[in-house]
């Protein structure tokens, strides 16, 4: 079984994905790919079915249609513990992330002390390129936002995580976010369930081709459910209930 198993959800991003797995490819960890593609239109399915012949480590979750980044990440998490991994990485499949920083994520979580350690824009160290001023305003704010409300990390919309077995299966076990707002919302349910979590600093590139699926409507929803899921972290209330992490179900 693989020491890491690694989470892609893709939507049209035919141009991105080839070079993002060679480079994981030759991270040289012992890592296991987890796709879910959700039928795009630019064929990204079948380029994801080729590259999982090529390297023969590669599962492909096909999924009917655009479901949400939030439950498409829950499906590849799903997977990725199916594979009897170690650990969980989820990741931006459109290049944001720089793949050289998989390992840094990872000895990061190899030291102990958390369960989850996320790659952070905001940590000391860390900065963004390529975003405007308008999406690098949003992203502070909603940030800030968790922190100063939820006594959240300095970064909670970060996909770039590293999660324990114990910490992806707690958040798998609560989660209800579909959309974007799934980021957030894992980092209040890992730090409901008990966990720790250790940030790591990267610099977060605009994506290097293909067209943002961040639009005004999730921006929205965003906004409403990050006042809603604050207040019900807050208060202890349903998902968001303190209990240990011991009390998740088992998924495996």
């Amino acid at each position: 079984m693989p020491e890491l198993a690694l989470v892609l959800a893709t939507y049209n991003e035919a141009e991105n994905l080839p070079p993002l797995v060679e480079a994981l490819e030759e991270s040289g960890e012992d890592l296991h790919l987890v796709v879910v593609d959700d039928d795009s239109p630019d064929g990204t399915g079948r380029i994801a079915q080729q590259l999982s012949e090529q390297f023969g480590n590669i599962t492909v979750v096909s999924r009917p249609g655009r479901l949400g980044l939030g439950s498409a990440l829950q499906a590849g998490m799903a997977a990725a513990l199916d594979t009897g991994t170690r650990y969980v990485m989820t990741m931006d499949a459109d290049r944001s992330h720089d793949p050289e920083d998989v390992p840094r994520l990872l000895s990061a979580m190899k030291a102990g002390g958390c369960d989850m350690v996320q790659g952070s824009r905001y940590a000391s160290g860390g900065g963004v390129r390529n975003w405007d001023a308008k999406r690098r305003l949003l992203s502070r704010v909603a940030n800030l936002t968790y922190r100063w409300t939820a006594g959240a990390p300095k970064e909670c919309t970060t996909n770039f995580r590293v999660f324990s077995r114990s910490a992806a299966k707690a958040v798998l076990s609560r989660a209800k976010g579909s959309g974007y707002e799934f980021m957030a919302e894992s980092t209040l349910l890992v730090m409901a369930a008990g966990f720790k979590i250790k940030e790591v600093p990267i610099i977060f590139t605009g994506r290097l081709s293909g067209e943002s699926k961040l639009d005004k409507r999730q921006v929205l929803k965003g906004i409403f459910l990050c006042g809603a899921n604050v207040l019900r972290y807050r208060l202890h209330l349903g998902r968001f209930s303190r209990r240990r992490a011991s009390d998740a179900p088992a998924l495996d």
